[in-house]
């Protein structure tokens, strides 16, 4: 009679935690590999130059290399692709230069004060499974280090979440490339499903009544902006993400109410203008 292994088969509750625990770590295994991707090209690229830096009464900076000077005094700047910009004297509150990284001189504008958009499109993982988002935050950025604005998108998973949310997001450092932290909190409205979440009462189906609610949905992350030489900034960020969704089931007499939380980790790429 053969042997019988000792090792007892893992119930179909470990093989899911398993497969959700291996998912995690191929997804955290390629937010590096993207990160130190973005960090090698920044690398390669160094080399030294200098570039003149102008700054404005209103918090405006201007990063470029000055061809010259107007009649009254305006200064005449000479930004990325050759566009050239005209500061007036009067708008200016100083200037000096500055030595960059890059094969060719960086001329950046980095707006301080004023509107700005975020735009992110991710990827969702989690103990509730893998899913994709898109978002946009219009806002005000009040100087280098807060803006604040509302933000909105939409999150498809297992279920369709649409949320509304207040974010905060700071930049820690002023230049080309700099980290970044954000923390987002507001509310989910269902959407729909894409799955059956209930195991209705055989009966007359006019009887039954379904009443979905959305729910808390709150985030915070860190992330890696690089500035480019126009209005706008490449960003990838990794943060963490809670969600609660219910529905109440009712059937004649009998009433069922159904809670879900999620917690997954968030993947983004977006733009900043």
């Amino acid at each position: 009679m053969k042997n019988k292994s000792l090792i007892p088969n893992p119930s179909p509750k470990e093989k899911g935690t398993a497969a959700k625990i291996l998912t995690s770590k191929i997804f955290f295994r390629k937010f590096i590999l993207v990160v130190t991707i973005i960090f090698s090209v920044m690398e390669c690229s160094a080399q030294t130059n200098t570039q003149d830096v102008i700054y404005l009464k209103d918090g405006s900076i201007y990063r470029g290399q000055i061809s010259g000077t107007t009649t009254d005094g305006s200064i005449k700047l000479l930004t990325f692709g050759n566009n050239l910009v005209v500061l007036n004297k009067l708008q200016i509150d100083s200037m000096k230069q500055e030595t960059v990284k890059g094969k060719n001189f960086s001329a950046m504008n980095i707006k301080s004060k004023g509107y700005f958009n975020v735009t992110n499109v991710g990827l969702l993982a989690g103990s509730n499974g893998a899913g994709a988002l898109f978002e946009t935050v219009n806002g005000y950025r009040f100087n280098h280090f807060l803006e604040v604005g509302g933000g909105t998108g939409i999150e498809y998973t297992n279920v369709v979440l649409l949320p509304v949310y207040l974010s905060v997001r700071s930049d820690l450092l002023k230049g080309k490339s700099t980290p970044f932290i954000h923390a987002d909190c507001g509310y989910n409205f269902y959407v729909g499903s894409r799955n059956n979440y209930y195991y209705p009462y055989y009966g007359d189906l006019s009887l039954q009544k379904y009443i979905y609610r959305g729910g808390l949905n709150a985030s915070a992350g860190v992330g890696i902006k690089i500035n480019t030489r126009s209005d706008f900034a490449f960003m990838i960020s990794w943060a963490y993400k809670f969600e609660h969704w219910s529905y109440d089931y009712d059937y004649l007499d009998n009433h069922t109410h159904y809670d879900y939380n999620y917690q997954r980790m968030v993947l983004k790429l977006g733009l900043e203008f």
